[in-house]
Order: C-alpha cells, then sequence, then structure tokens
C-alpha cells in the first residue's frame, strides 16, 4: 500500500509540473492517460481515480484546434472517467464526479452525415460547442455529458443519464436523454433586523 501511495504522490507532481497552472499539487493515480497538458488549468484540492483519461486534442490528422480544460478548486474525479476536447470544458468549484462518467465536447463526423461512408476513426472531429458544469455539481455514475452543455449550479445529475441539452441551476435531471425531474432550490427567507 505504502509503495501505491508513493508511486502516486511521484506521477502527480510530475504531472502536475507539466500543466498549464495548478493551485499545488493535483492528486492522479496510476493509470492515467494524458494528453495536451499545457491546455488544462486545475485548482487547487484536485483528486482523480486511477484510469483517468483527459485529453485536451490540439491536432487530429491534419486539423488543429485551440483546446482548453479548466478544472476549479476541490474536484473530485472517480475511478473510469474520460474527459476529452478540442474546444473548450469548464468545471467549477466543489464538483463531485462519481465513476464511469464520459465528458467530451466532439464527435466524429459531420452532423449532417455526409461522410458517413469514411471509416468513424477516419472522420474530421467537430464541435458543437463547450461544456460547462458549474460549482456544486454532483454527477452521478455512468453519465454522458455531450457538448454544448451547460449544467448549473447545486445540480445533480442521476446515474446513466445522457446529458444533451443545458440545465438549469438547482436541478435534479436523469434519463436518456438527461431532462429536469425536480427543482431543488432551497426557500430563501430573508428577515430585516
Amino acid at each position: 500500500m505504502r509503495i501505491i501511495y508513493l508511486f502516486n504522490s511521484l506521477l502527480s507532481i510530475s504531472l502536475s509540473k507539466k500543466l498549464k497552472k495548478v493551485n499545488g499539487i493535483a492528486r492522479f493515480q496510476y493509470p492515467v492517460t494524458a494528453i495536451g497538458f499545457d491546455k488544462i488549468i486545475i485548482g487547487k484540492n484536485f483528486d482523480s481515480g486511477k484510469n483517468l483519461r483527459i485529453q485536451a486534442i490540439s491536432r487530429y490528422q491534419k486539423e488543429t484546434f485551440e483546446p482548453e480544460i479548466v478544472i476549479g478548486d476541490d474536484v473530485t474525479i472517480n475511478p473510469n472517467c474520460q474527459l476529452v476536447v478540442i474546444n473548450k470544458l469548464v468545471i467549477g468549484n466543489n464538483v463531485l464526479i462519481a465513476s464511469n462518467v464520459f465528458i467530451s465536447d466532439h464527435s466524429h463526423g459531420c452532423s449532417n452525415f455526409s461522410d458517413i461512408d469514411t471509416p468513424p476513426s477516419l472522420r474530421k472531429l467537430s464541435s458543437k460547442g463547450s461544456i460547462v458544469i458549474d460549482d456544486n455539481v454532483w454527477i452521478g455514475q455512468n453519465v454522458s455529458i455531450l457538448a454544448n452543455v451547460k449544467i448549473g449550479k447545486n445540480s445533480i445529475i442521476g446515474a446513466n443519464s445522457v446529458v444533451t441539452k443545458s440545465i438549469p441551476d438547482f436541478s435534479i435531471a436523469v434519463g436518456i436523454p438527461a431532462s429536469v425531474i425536480k427543482n431543488v432550490k432551497p426557500n430563501v427567507n430573508i428577515i430585516d433586523q
């Protein structure tokens, strides 16, 4: 156990030095797949489980992109998650991401299917827009979050959901595609003194 802890500590130090910007040391667990560390900014107290795939893809085949991944403070990403972008991904503060979550702002091929005869791995990458996950969001296990989506603050995305459109603040959303089933905004009583 101590050897694994030591190895992961050394890995975290090494990878943190490669980031565009980091507040402290970002904690990673082996194995991790990372591309484009110079396009990734991570806040303080970042912790990820094993098998994280974090990729800011600047070049695919002959295309070039300007990707950016910005992760806030106190973010925890559990094992077997993928964060893959050619555009932009912003994750706010105090976000909890369960295991097996897939977040991607792009797809292989044209939205009009004009390249359907081309093998998927040879199709151009295209993005419909960036992804924003606001502060205090909890993302359940096996969730997929796709391009051009904002998940509002203090929201919960239920397990096995596929997020294809924006979710308002203080919402619980579930399903395929994910839709809001409940607003959880607390009643605010202001008493003048």
